[in-house]
């Protein structure tokens, strides 16, 4: 297969299900690059952003020649302009990465998950977007189980993103995890869909 494979990018806020959403996408054979964790990889592998991080916020977010996570997050918190130098780094080196990555795939489409994908701009690198939706509270008890942490907690960082409604509206698909809707027919039909948009795209 010659042709770049057509990009989707999957999203949605914490506990929406976004990574449940993926396995199941690569059960189908559809390749996923994982935003999340290829920056955590990119963070301490790639030496020009290391050397950027490096730069703005001190040798010391490296033990060792790893990124001190812990550390790290400590300095953004709460400042709003360490984060956005923060994303203002990681964020393009992501999607060079991605685009990169993609156009090596020899499947008629891939996927790509980002709890951030508009305020990164991985939307401009992306041809479709999926948006996995649950209810808030459905959301908060989900995030509260697996992080183990308070609920009061998690609502506060659901209120953090984006909402869901702006998200919705700007994707061309939306999947619905809410417990009551069977999720994997939703997926089933998205695959078929993307199959056949990539195929007419390649005529």
């Amino acid at each position: 297969m010659s042709a770049k494979p057509l990009r989707v990018g999957v999203t949605g806020g914490i506990g929406c299900g976004k990574s449940v959403v993926c396995r199941m996408f690569a059960l189908l054979g559809v390749p996923v690059y994982d935003s999340d964790r290829e920056a955590k990889r990119l963070m301490n592998g790639d030496e020009e952003l290391k050397a950027a991080l490096v730069a703005r916020f001190g040798t010391v977010c490296y033990v060792g020649g790893v990124l001190d996570r812990r550390y790290l997050a400590g300095v953004v918190f709460g400042d709003g302009g360490a984060l956005a130098d923060l994303n203002g780094l990681v964020h393009p080196v992501v999607r060079r990465d991605f685009c990169r990555w993609a156009d090596r795939q020899q499947t008629p489409y891939v996927l790509v998950e980002s709890a951030v994908l508009f305020e990164s701009g991985l939307d401009r690198d992306v041809d479709r977007i999926v948006a996995v939706s649950a209810p808030e509270e459905l959301r908060v008890r989900r995030a509260a189980l697996r992080d183990g942490a308070a609920p009061e907690l998690i609502r506060q960082r659901v209120r953090a993103q984006m909402e869901d409604a702006e998200r919705e509206r700007r994707a061309h698909a939306v999947i619905c995890n809410d417990e009551e809707q069977l999720v994997w027919p939703q997926v089933l039909a998205l695959d078929e869909r993307f199959r056949r948009e990539a195929g007419a795209a390649q005529r």
